[in-house]
C-alpha cells in the first residue's frame, strides 16, 4: 500500500476513534448533568418539605443510575468491533436500563413507607420524569 493511501486510512480510523470517544464523553456528561439536575430539583423540594425533597431526589436518582448503566454498557465495546457486537451492547444497555428502572421503582414503593402516600409517590414519579427530560433537552443546549 503506498504511503499516501495508508495515511488516509489512518486518518479515517483516528477520526472515527475521536467521534467514538466524544460520544462516550457526551453520554457521561449527560449523566453528570442529570445528577446535578436531580440535586437541584431536590433542593427546590425543600421549599415544601424534606419528604418532598427526598421523593424528588429518589426519583431523580433512579433515572441517573439507569442512564449511567446505559452510557457505560453502550460504549463498552472497543471501536472497530463488529457492528453486531456494538448493536448487541446497545440492546443490553437498553434492556438493563429498563430492568434497573423497574427494580428501583419496585424497591422504592415496597421498602420505603414514605411512598405509600399518594402525594409522595407522585413526587417520586415527578422527580423521575423531570430528570428524564434532561435527556431530551440537553442536546438542544450542548453543541
Amino acid at each position: 500500500m503506498p504511503p499516501l493511501e495508508n495515511a488516509g486510512k489512518i486518518w479515517r480510523e483516528l477520526d472515527a476513534m475521536s467521534r467514538y470517544i466524544k460520544g462516550r464523553g457526551y453520554a457521561l456528561q449527560l449523566v453528570a448533568t442529570q445528577l446535578f439536575f436531580a440535586l437541584l430539583v431536590a433542593a427546590t423540594g425543600f421549599i415544601h418539605s424534606h419528604q418532598v425533597a427526598f421523593s424528588l431526589f429518589v426519583g431523580g436518582m433512579i433515572c441517573v443510575l439507569a442512564n449511567l448503566w446505559l452510557a457505560l454498557v453502550v460504549f463498552r465495546p472497543a471501536l472497530g468491533e463488529p457492528v453486531g457486537k456494538m448493536l448487541s451492547a446497545f440492546y443490553v444497555g437498553e434492556t438493563g436500563k429498563f430492568v434497573i428502572t423497574a427494580l428501583l421503582f419496585l424497591i422504592a414503593f415496597k421498602k420505603l413507607a414514605l411512598f405509600k402516600d399518594t402525594d409522595h409517590a407522585l413526587f417520586l414519579l415527578l422527580g423521575y420524569v423531570l430528570n428524564q427530560s434532561v435527556v431530551w433537552i440537553y442536546p438542544l443546549f450542548k453543541k
